[in-house]
């Protein structure tokens, strides 16, 4: 017999748990966004000890990493810099805001947390890259998604079953060059009245390459066109497979360092060993 999930509010749970002789599992208390943590997540140890320091490194920070730690809302991010990725994804964030001063952001992930609804992202001109994944969310107003968005992930939301999901998003983000995960193809764009030139085809991707070179072009645009954005999307994994390499790298030279120090004195032993006893059997001879 399957066992049946039971949703139960906190003040509910010691009444479940003394009616079925159970003991459940409190909820996590959420946690909040300060500059300790953000520092913990993204700056060198050594830094948060003095003041100044810290405050510069939060200007420059470009890259913020807080996910899964069961954060409960996004705020307190006006102390930070031209942040351009975010990553918030395994958190148990509700709503969508207080990115308003963040306006230079052109990745977010927002994956895996408790989203109902997409707001307050219109004004990020510049974002590229929106991961809302797993989340619960029932329905898309387009008018709330900024219309530079390449890439869109809503895999994992009930909005997804509506048939014509694709095609409203589509309809209102002329960028937009890949959606859930698949492709946005040609014909899809033609079937959402979109305007779409001779000779372009599905591989519009590495076609928006040569567009990027194009003198004029203003920054976020450029951050999000073609082969740029795919990096964005992977520059996390990379950057901490590169961390992980180097960490093994330390380990080996590390462990190499002690094992020549133990060749080196065993080779000292051996050498000593023997003069001491030649010295031990001359003594041995005087004494007789």
């Amino acid at each position: 017999m399957a066992s049946e999930v039971v949703d139960l509010g906190d003040n509910e749970l010691w009444k479940f748990e003394a009616e079925n002789d159970v003991e459940l599992e409190a909820p996590k208390k959420s946690v909040r966004i300060s500059v300790s943590l953000i520092a913990k997540r993204n700056l060198p140890a050594g830094i948060t000890k003095e003041s100044d320091k810290l405050v510069a490194a939060l200007m420059k920070l470009t890259h913020l990493r807080l996910d899964r730690e069961n954060i409960g809302e996004i705020d307190n991010l006006e102390c930070l810099g031209p942040i351009t990725n975010i990553y918030l994804q395994q958190n148990q964030i509700k709503k969508i805001e207080n990115l308003e001063s963040l306006t230079k952001i052109r990745f977010l992930c927002l994956a895996g947390n408790q989203i109902t609804e997409v707001e307050n992202l219109h004004h990020l001109t510049g974002l590229g890259f929106l991961d809302l994944s797993d989340n619960k969310i029932d329905k898309v107003n387009p008018e709330e998604l900024p219309k530079s968005l390449v890439i869109l992930t809503l895999n994992g939301n009930p909005c997804t079953v509506n048939p014509d999901h694709r095609k409203q998003l589509i309809q209102v983000l002329p960028r937009l060059q890949q959606l859930d995960g698949q492709q946005v193809t040609r014909q899809e764009k033609l079937e959402a009245g979109l305007e779409v030139s001779d000779d372009e085809d599905d591989e519009g991707l590495e076609d928006d390459e040569d567009d990027e070179e194009e003198e004029g072009q203003e920054e976020e645009i450029d951050a999000v066109e073609g082969k740029g954005m795919f990096h964005d999307v992977t520059c996390g994994i990379v950057e901490r497979s590169h961390e992980r390499v180097k960490d093994v790298l330390r380990q080996h030279k590390d462990h190499m360092t002690e094992l020549e120090e133990v060749r080196s004195q065993s080779a000292l032993t051996m050498a000593a060993t023997p003069r001491l006893s030649s010295r031990m059997s001359e003594r041995s001879e005087t004494d007789q």
